[in-house]
């Protein structure tokens, strides 16, 4: 055991972390050292990892009691096609209970040592994600469209891609037949800011070399993500 937390304390070293603290990590696994096993420890690792690397691809919520019950279930789906760890983040009620109840097992141990007062949106992520029978993800998130959908980097460059960028690609394959130029049309429709989020998608897709929704997209376009889309374009005002 002692060479896997040398292990870990070497990996932590190195990561760059959104909403922990190194020293509070190097404590936490020190502790649990105690008392799981090698492999129930390093599940908990890489749950805590794949936590903080979801929490790079979204908006900087500042501090760890200021993220929404709604975004572990963003994150589940997440980690199901971006961490390639086996069938560890495959999206099912006991892996989600495992993920869910790491995160919280973490959450304790700083409530403990005074350092988080309030996991109340993840015990509410809990109970409606994994606390019945069958997993139960949140289906209507209620975006705004200015919240990160997701960060690319290509080469040296990192494109960000919010909430409303992925709406205007879902109705851009959807209803516009992939053609920029009557998106843009319909924008103007609108209003101007629409036209100039329009605009700036535009160069940004062209600028990452991506091709559209699907090079962008981290799970299957829901019915709710094109009602939102709608909804949120053909809206009153900008964004």
């Amino acid at each position: 055991m002692a060479s896997t937390i040398g292990s870990f304390n070497s990996q932590i070293k190195d990561i760059d972390f959104i909403l922990f603290k190194k020293t509070d990590l190097r404590a936490f696994f020190k502790k649990e050292a105690e008392t799981l096993d090698e492999t129930e420890i390093g599940l908990v690792f890489d749950d805590l990892f794949a936590f903080n690397a979801y929490l790079g691809r979204i908006e900087d919520y500042g501090f760890i009691e200021k993220v929404p019950f709604w975004e572990y279930s963003v994150c589940l789906e997440w980690c199901e096609t971006h961490m390639m760890f086996g069938d560890v983040f495959e999206l099912n009620l006991k892996n989600a209970r495992r993920f869910l109840g790491n995160l919280r097992r973490y959450y304790d141990f700083l409530t403990d040592q005074g350092k988080l007062t309030d996991s109340s949106e993840l015990r509410k992520a809990e109970k409606h994600i994994a606390g019945g029978k069958r997993l139960r993800l949140v289906k209507e998130i209620p975006y705004t469209g200015t919240e990160t959908y997701t960060a690319l980097t290509i080469g040296k460059e990192t494109f960000i891609f919010d909430m409303a960028d992925y709406w205007l690609l879902i109705l851009l394959a959807t209803l516009f037949d992939d053609n920029w130029t009557m998106l843009l049309e319909a924008a103007f429709g609108i209003s101007g800011e629409r036209a100039q989020k329009v605009k700036g998608l535009q160069k940004k897709v062209h600028a990452s070399g991506m091709s559209g929704l699907r090079d962008i997209m981290y799970s299957d376009v829901q019915k709710s993500d094109v009602k939102q889309a709608n909804a949120w374009f053909y809206g009153s005002g900008g964004q």
